[in-house]
């Protein structure tokens, strides 16, 4: 069940891939837009390219043959460490960036919110939107870094499985 190879593969891609997508976070964020909104889905482009990168290293280099399980594995190794290290990497620039980069996002938000107000209440209802609103106001680092690293690890978890079936024997 454990196997060195796959953790110290996942490692390697994993951080590495991580910085990428962080590199591109504040690269946004220096261009002026948010890199937590709309725009920041640019940052998850790294992740399947690091995650068959890797399953193709693990490929060649280490069982030659390997079937979907392994794959999976590494895959998900890949995903779940991209995800650890930029989401602490997310959680140090927004506490030491001050707070403006929250308040940007926080305001972005609600005005996304203010634009679909109409469906949003006809989906939700009158009162969980109006909780939904004030709730965002309470949005903190560690929650903003927790939203990313799911968000992370649901795209990486997906990828994986596709390349999981690419490599497959």
């Amino acid at each position: 069940m454990f196997n060195q190879t796959i953790i110290r593969v996942g490692v390697r891609y994993g951080v590495l891939c991580g910085l990428v997508c962080f590199a591109l976070v504040v690269a946004l964020f220096f261009v002026g837009f948010n890199p937590f909104g709309d725009m920041g889905r640019v940052t998850y482009l790294p992740i399947p390219v690091f995650i068959f990168l890797a399953i193709r290293y693990f490929k060649l280099f280490h069982e030659g043959e390997i079937g979907f399980g392994r794959g999976f594995r590494v895959g998900l190794s890949v995903s779940f460490y991209t995800a650890l290290s930029t989401s602490m990497l997310v959680f140090l620039f927004v506490s030491f960036a001050g707070p403006e980069v929250l308040q940007n996002h926080i305001t972005e938000m609600k005005a996304l919110l203010e634009e679909t107000r109409e469906e949003q209440i006809k989906l939700l209802g009158e009162s969980m939107y109006e909780q939904g609103y004030k709730a965002i106001n309470s949005i903190t680092p560690s929650m903003l870094a927790a939203d990313d690293f799911l968000r992370r690890i649901f795209v990486g978890g997906v990828f994986s499985l596709v390349a999981a079936v690419f490599f497959r024997k």
